[in-house]
């Protein structure tokens, strides 16, 4: 327990001072970013280890969030290679085999949100005027430290209702939103929020210091608890209400967005037909895959399990949520 203290400690509290003396290299770094647009839980991380997949990419890992003030340091005293196998080292030594949350295996490179790099800043976890010059920095570091020639791909489902400010703010950037049937983000958003509040995530521990300081208080656990609990309704409402808005945000907002510069697609089409979909984002993109895909290693398989409050409600949720079923083509 001693080592693994020392060692989250370390991770959580490195000093910016390791990058501050190489920030002058990214004075001339150029990015134009590409977004995945999509709600939390609606699938897009998987999308995003699907396109990582491809090597067309530069997207930001797991390692990229927890040694975020050590990435030029390692980079330029080429020690990244030594750096990542630490991370992996550590998160074998806590046993971390996957997310929990879905199941995703956990590793140095798994893709991740940028949205924690900003939140570790104490910023908000969405692009705005406030940490733009944070977000500007994470995005020139992370390419610096990758591939020169790719493009950056992003996905940050915290900045879903905010992809004007974005466009705004880049304007020849692009996006590729993702959809999915509304019942079921709401009922995979109650799994996850559920599963991360009833037992300690020490991978979440890793990339989110906020999570860490929740754990830390546990009044404020315990507040969280009843929150989410089963046997409150205010979960699933406050749910149904953030879904909501957020379809209605895109379905008010994306006309303000050139149709060249976005393409949408289906959550259940990327599971059904994985290769044509990557492949019909790719030829929007103008790209062809570097690297042949098995998509079998990347999609599991898993049964939808309706959460029984949800079944209970289901035909009232599909009432209040219909406008987006018709909208968004879903029976």
């Amino acid at each position: 327990m001693l080592r693994q203290n020392k060692i989250e400690e370390s991770l959580q509290n490195a000093s910016p001072a390791l990058d501050s003396s190489y920030l002058s290299l990214l004075k001339d770094v150029e990015v134009q970013p590409i977004f995945i647009m999509g709600d939390h839980r609606s699938g897009t991380t998987l999308l995003y280890k699907l396109l990582a997949a491809t090597e067309c990419f530069n997207v930001v890992t797991a390692y990229h969030i927890i040694k975020y003030n050590e990435l030029l340091f390692h980079q330029i005293n080429q020690t990244e290679v030594r750096s990542q196998k630490e991370l992996d080292e550590h998160f074998q030594f806590l046993g971390l085999q996957n997310r929990i949350i879905d199941k995703v295996a956990v590793t140095s490179s798994l893709p991740e949100e940028y949205g924690f790099i900003l939140e570790n800043a104490g910023k908000p976890s969405h692009i705005c005027p406030e940490n733009l010059g944070i977000f500007i920095e994470l995005c020139k570091k992370i390419q610096f430290v990758s591939e020169p020639n790719r493009d950056l791909l992003l996905k940050n489902p915290w900045d879903f209702t905010n992809f004007l400010y974005i466009k705004q703010a880049f304007p020849q950037s692009r996006f590729i939103f993702l959809h999915r049937q509304p019942i079921h983000i709401i009922n995979s958003q109650l799994k996850a929020s559920r599963s991360l509040l009833k037992m300690k995530s020490l991978y979440s521990t890793l990339i989110s210091k906020q999570y860490n300081k929740m754990y830390d208080n546990p009044w404020h656990l315990l507040y969280q608890r009843l929150l989410n609990s089963v046997f409150s309704s205010r979960s699933l409402r406050r749910a149904t209400q953030d879904v909501a808005n957020a379809l209605s945000y895109f379905i008010e907002s994306v006309n303000s967005v050139p149709n060249t510069d976005y393409i949408c697609i289906k959550y259940e089409e990327l599971s059904q037909d994985t290769e044509t979909v990557v492949l019909r984002i790719l030829n929007f993109l103008g790209l062809e895959p570097k690297s042949p895909l098995s998509y079998n290693t990347v999609i599991e398989s898993r049964p939808l399990r309706l959460l029984p409050e949800i079944e209970v409600k289901y035909d009232d949720l599909y009432r209040e949520l219909r406008s987006y079923f018709d909208y968004f083509g879903y029976n």
